[in-house]
């Protein structure tokens, strides 16, 4: 049996634990950078909305990775419209109606489940049978641009990580998260979300640990970036592969299923939590709607997305197979404040 025969999940979820393990082994072996160090190798156990892989994490150069096998045949899309959802994913009692809302109207009208059964498909990857490849994957995507190199805490000023390199940006950093020294003012201080100085550092806030993750920047446009993941004998995914990395090509428009709660605003407070789990391959995507996250191809994943209050409108860009009304080009520069990326190696014969 060839190797990325043997790597398909239908044989792979068949193997003993010592199999996968050789397998595995072979992967890091052929398919990774001898310049990587590979660390932390565990089997772990994940499972989302009935969905379980029994797969490795591995560190590469201290990033965690996780081994996706491949699928032939695999069933990507989305065609059904609103078919298994419930009438109250559409309900407007609430609505706030944005700039995006009022032109979404304009087009689609929004008002029967037919004008929302074309919206939610044209919103959506058409349906298309694909063989995906086995796949290393990042755990997390990253600002575009930008490299890890720690957590820095915003009250106690404390720094974990690469503090060689942090020290370049040290002043600047805690200078723009000091308050002020006026009483009054600083009654009103709140951290900001993010601090970006172009082809220095960007940091972004976690607002529930108060700490900020750092990174150094380097202006980039999708094409350099593609180049220089080449040299580490990595790459990004394409729509295909970034689809079945989120939802493992369950039928659902929604990686946790296609459920969402009637109480919305409950709904929205606990959005974060449930989606920011690591989903059936124990990868963790974006919940918060703050950026994209780009592609192999122009397509786009995710979306800038203001809250409307109309569940389906909220909820949508995080679909499996959502598709953003925007594409880049490949030469144009991108900003860490609005675009991800997602490191992977594809396992190809």
């Amino acid at each position: 049996m060839k190797v990325i025969d043997a790597l398909d999940w239908s044989n792979w979820k068949n193997y003993s634990v010592s199999t996968k393990r050789d397998l595995f082994s072979q992967i890091l072996a052929y398919y990774v950078s001898p310049l990587k160090q590979v660390s932390h190798i565990t089997l772990s156990q994940f499972e989302l909305a009935g969905v379980k892989c029994e797969t490795f994490e591995v560190n590469l150069d201290e990033e965690t990775f996780v081994f996706l096998p491949g699928k032939k045949g695999a069933i990507l899309g989305w065609d059904s419209g609103t078919q298994p959802l419930p009438a109250f994913y559409w309900d407007m009692k609430n609505a706030i109606y944005t700039k995006r809302v009022q032109d979404y109207q304009k087009n689609y009208g929004l008002q029967t489940t037919e004008e929302w059964d074309i919206f939610i498909n044209e919103s959506t990857s058409s349906l298309r049978q694909i063989d995906i490849p086995p796949m290393l994957v990042a755990k997390y995507a990253l600002p575009v641009g930008c490299s890890y190199l720690g957590e820095y805490h915003a009250v106690t000023g404390e720094f974990i990580g690469a503090l060689d390199e942090f020290v370049k940006y040290e002043n600047q950093i805690k200078q723009a998260l000091t308050p002020p020294q006026n009483f009054e003012d600083s009654l009103f201080f709140e951290f900001p979300n993010e601090l970006f100085h172009e082809n220095q550092f960007y940091a972004k806030l976690n607002p529930e640990l108060e700490n900020y993750t750092i990174f150094s920047h380097q202006l980039c446009t999708q094409e350099e970036l593609r180049k220089y993941l080449q040299k580490e004998v990595m790459d990004l995914m394409n729509e295909d592969q970034w689809e079945y990395a989120v939802g493992g090509t369950t039928r659902r428009l929604f990686r946790w299923g296609n459920e969402l709660l009637e109480d919305h605003s409950f709904w929205k407070n606990q959005i974060h939590k449930i989606v920011s789990r690591p989903n059936m391959f124990g990868l963790s995507f974006a919940g918060d709607l703050k950026q994209f996250e780009i592609t192999a191809d122009q397509q786009l994943k995710l979306d800038q997305w203001e809250y409307c209050q109309i569940p389906l409108l909220d909820y949508l860009p995080l679909s499996t197979y959502y598709r953003p009304r925007k594409s880049i080009s490949p030469f144009e520069v991108l900003s860490p404040k609005d675009y991800t990326y997602r490191k992977a190696i594809i396992i190809e014969e």
